[in-house]
């Protein structure tokens, strides 16, 4: 009894320790109010969240670990390279198999987005599609919802960035922009734009934010990090921050 006692001591003293920012990639975009870039890494209620959640976790983790990068080439990273976490992703039907899930972190709605000056009516986001030039955010669940519905991929104008899509627009050269509604109004706000000269003329999809796991990361830090997740929502910290971002 005494020699099983002393081995269980032993490997809780030498047992693995924190996971480590080398040990897992963890990526984002410049998606505000969500995840914003920054010098000093990014910040927005997602990452706040997920640097709180980390610590609870015991996943040594620091704003500068996080890369931010396009969202095409992060979702790209997560299905072809190992224990990448990446956020915040919509959880679809389409995605479900693709990954492990962290969350909700909050719902999000996703809209058809036209200046409110064109008069533009939407009934059929795919009969509208060969009518009207569609803006999209490259490898965006919003994308890939329109082309499910069978929108043809040549008749979306894909980019990486929102303010792009915002400039095409006011520029004419898209009719409609593709877009979830609180980072679309707080783009045009940051740009010194009227949110009153848009408007969403079509809600494409309603579906709930997540961190998206990649399948082989550890499933134990997996559990960690939503148990984390869960507490601090428990205790009113999540809705704080959420909040303090709007």
């Amino acid at each position: 009894m005494h020699r099983l006692c002393t081995l269980l001591i032993l490997f809780l003293l030498l047992g693995p320790g924190p996971a480590k920012a080398a040990d897992v990639r963890v990526i984002t975009e410049n998606n505000p109010p969500l995840n914003l870039a920054g010098t000093g890494g990014p910040s927005g209620l997602a990452t706040d969240l997920f640097l709180l959640m980390a610590d609870r976790a015991g996943l040594e983790m620091t704003r500068k670990d996080i890369q931010v990068w396009p969202w095409a080439r992060g979702y790209r990273e997560i299905l072809e390279k190992t224990d990448v976490i990446l956020y915040s992703m919509a959880r679809t039907a389409g995605r479900e198999k693709l990954f492990r899930w962290i969350g909700p972190i909050m719902p999000l709605h996703t809209s058809l987005f036209a200046l409110k000056s064109r008069g533009i009516v939407i009934k059929d986001p795919v009969k509208g599609a060969w009518e009207y030039r569609y803006g999209t955010i490259r490898s965006s669940a919003s994308e890939q919802k329109l082309i499910r519905l069978g929108v043809p991929p040549h008749r979306l104008e894909s980019v990486h960035d929102r303010t792009l899509n915002i400039r095409k627009l006011l520029q004419g050269h898209i009719d409609i922009m593709v877009a979830n509604e609180p980072a679309t109004f707080y783009s045009i706000r940051q740009m010194g734009l009227n949110p009153d000269d848009f408007e969403p003329v079509y809600r494409l999809m309603s579906s709930n934010l997540y961190y998206a796991a990649s399948r082989d990361i550890d499933p134990a830090l997996v559990l960690r990090l939503q148990s984390a997740l869960d507490g601090l929502k428990a205790d009113g910290t999540a809705a704080r921050i959420i909040k303090g971002y709007r």
